[in-house]
């Protein structure tokens, strides 16, 4: 049986009982085309979203030149690789890796890559992330190992709110209609990733409401996983995290934050199958 690595992407927030198992190929923003960000040179968060705070940031996805040869450093050692990536219909990232693979097969063709579409995104992906690594050190071979996560697809969820809808809207990820409802009479918009793109969930006016909309979501079905995710704000995150019985958190990381905005709350879950 050939051992495997494991890999997945910038998009991608993993618990932190993983981290340090699971190689993140990186994903990259920036405020100006001459200074990007996200691999030998990161911002600090407060200088992150100090400067988001002025001006829009974008982002990019992987560097194929960069995957090649993170995977060419696996496959050279004889090991197999299992990459799990953020949703295909948020990022180009999953379509870059494969172009990669792809390539990178016909010249090893005795070692196997496989590349799943996570079909979600930050702590959602991550609970995938979580269970290959769980099934590897259970002895369980790529194919199979790749086979459960495909097979698990279904049960993560990610619901969320956004304090400003503007990100959302510059960067393409909501509609400006959709956004338009979050920016009147104080409707929050609790939203969700629905095969692997973004879309509202429920409409409710304030944040106290929708935060306990969240909370009848946990408590709905029997979980196997549930994180809290939050970027910036302290008080609305810990308000969050007291209605949830939750088993990890995560900040989020800066490039799904370029989208999002400095305010943003939410679970990810992993039901129970």
């Amino acid at each position: 049986m050939n051992e495997f690595a494991i890999f997945t992407d910038g998009d991608v927030d993993l618990p932190d009982t993983c981290q340090n198992e699971i190689t993140i190929l990186p994903q990259y923003y920036y405020f100006d085309e001459n200074m990007i960000y996200g691999d030998e040179q990161v911002l600090s968060r407060e200088a992150f979203f100090e400067q988001l705070s002025m001006q829009r940031a974008y982002t990019a996805g992987v560097n194929p030149a960069l995957v090649r040869s993170r995977f060419e450093e696996v496959l050279q050692a004889e090991k197999d690789i299992l990459c799990i990536a953020v949703s295909s219909g948020l990022s180009g990232s999953y379509n870059t890796i494969c172009m990669v693979a792809d390539s990178l097969r016909e010249l090893y063709p005795d070692r196997r890559i496989e590349v799943i579409d996570s079909l979600s995104a930050t702590l959602g992906s991550g609970f995938l992330c979580l269970d290959a690594l769980e099934l590897k050190k259970a002895g369980k071979t790529l194919s199979e190992t790749a086979a459960e996560v495909r097979r698990r697809l279904h049960l993560i969820d990610v619901y969320f709110v956004v304090d400003d809808f503007k990100y959302l809207v510059q960067g393409g990820r909501v509609s400006a209609a959709v956004g338009k409802i979050g920016d009147i009479l104080d409707i929050k918009l609790t939203l969700t990733i629905k095969e692997g793109h973004i879309e509202p969930y429920k409409k409710n006016r304030g944040i106290n409401p929708t935060l306990r909309n969240i909370k009848q979501i946990s408590e709905s079905r029997e979980t196997a996983r549930l994180g809290v995710i939050y970027v910036g704000n302290e008080a609305m995150f810990e308000k969050c995290k007291s209605l949830v019985k939750s088993d990890c958190e995560a900040k989020l990381n800066l490039i799904v934050s370029s989208h999002v905005g400095p305010n943003t709350t939410g679970i990810a879950i992993e039901w129970a199958d």
